[in-house]
């Protein structure tokens, strides 16, 4: 069982599942980021700013900065900082890194209502600052880099629930028509025209895929 009071990288896939890898020291600073996709809607602006539209959001990151020192051991310090470059590494059976959580104070990292974030090491940078006689590394920094990851199903789950007299919005996929997106947003196909007129939509079967929609609420 790790130790509560120190940060752990916990393996959540793969034949490791379940290995926990504890720090040294925990990090004085976590760095928490998000972003998101905003584009400028094409044709004539009269307006001193363009308009904008939402393209979709950008994972989670983390970010942070570990300290390892074996000084006083006397051993190749390495062998602290090499586990934990590795999770951001091919696994054989999954093809791929494995995916983590992490723990602070004995919890996942949560962000609102995510209690289960799982994540993906996506960046290391370690520099080795102190050598012993021989020439071993004995003190080091690593700068990592967490992002969030999550399958379709697990985005779906956690979305908000949503209902007709609230403005949502909708990702158009392939084989998407007004019609359909009117059936799922208020159960009524013919309600199409109001998403239309919301996203001027001129030609109601020319829907680019991937395209982000107002679905404005029923009045």
């Amino acid at each position: 069982m790790s130790d509560p009071t120190k940060a752990v990288f916990k393996v959540t896939s793969g034949r490791a599942n379940g290995h926990e890898y504890t720090v040294q020291f925990n990090p004085e600073t976590v760095s928490l980021s998000k972003s998101a996709d905003w584009a400028e809607k094409k044709g004539d602006h009269t307006l001193d700013i363009p308009l904008v539209e939402w393209k979709g959001g950008k994972a989670l990151k983390l970010e942070m900065t570990l300290f390892f020192d074996t000084y006083e051991d006397d051993k190749d310090v390495r062998d602290k900082t090499q586990p934990i470059e590795e999770l951001s590494m091919v696994q054989d059976e999954t093809h791929g890194p494995p995916i983590l959580e992490f723990l602070s104070g004995g919890k996942a990292w949560y962000h609102r209502n995510d209690k289960g974030l799982t994540w993906n090491l996506t960046s290391f940078s370690t520099t080795y600052k102190m050598f012993n006689a021989q020439g071993v590394p004995v003190r080091a920094e690593m700068k990592v880099g967490l992002t969030e990851y999550a399958t379709e199903e697990q985005q779906k789950a956690r979305i908000r629930l949503q209902s007709p007299d609230h403005e949502k919005m909708h990702r158009v996929r392939p084989g998407d028509t007004l019609h359909s997106i009117a059936m799922e947003a208020y159960n009524d196909p013919s309600k199409w025209r109001p998403i239309a007129e919301a996203n001027s939509i001129e030609d109601p079967l020319d829907l680019q895929p991937g395209a982000v929609l107002r679905v404005p609420r029923t009045r």
